[in-house]
């Protein structure tokens, strides 16, 4: 995929640099270079982003039992499948179900 790119340089606090390299490193992104990329592609988009607020909210009920009784099985071997190295190797147990 050829990709029309350019760099931006910046020159910032080496402090500030470290604390969003950290910044980025919790959110998920292999780097603060990463992190800026998606964040000014939203920003050139009119997008807003939201990486602290959870906006899924709180599980119901019903999705809280669900959840818990998964876990206990998890705990308990059941409904768990082996691990898997390779998506052939997923999908020919998948076949056979």
């Amino acid at each position: 995929m050829i990709m029309n790119t350019t760099t931006l340089h910046i020159p910032i606090d080496k402090t500030i640099r470290e604390k969003l390299e950290s910044k980025a490193k919790r959110l998920g992104f292999d780097s603060a270079q990463a992190y800026i990329r998606v964040w000014a592609k939203a920003e050139a988009e009119n997008r807003i982003l939201s990486f602290d607020n959870d906006d899924w909210g709180e599980p119901s009920q019903v999705a809280v039992k669900r959840l818990n009784n998964a876990a206990e099985e998890a705990k308990q071997g059941k409904n768990v499948s082996e691990p898997y190295f390779s998506v052939e190797e997923m999908m020919s147990y998948l076949d056979r179900l």
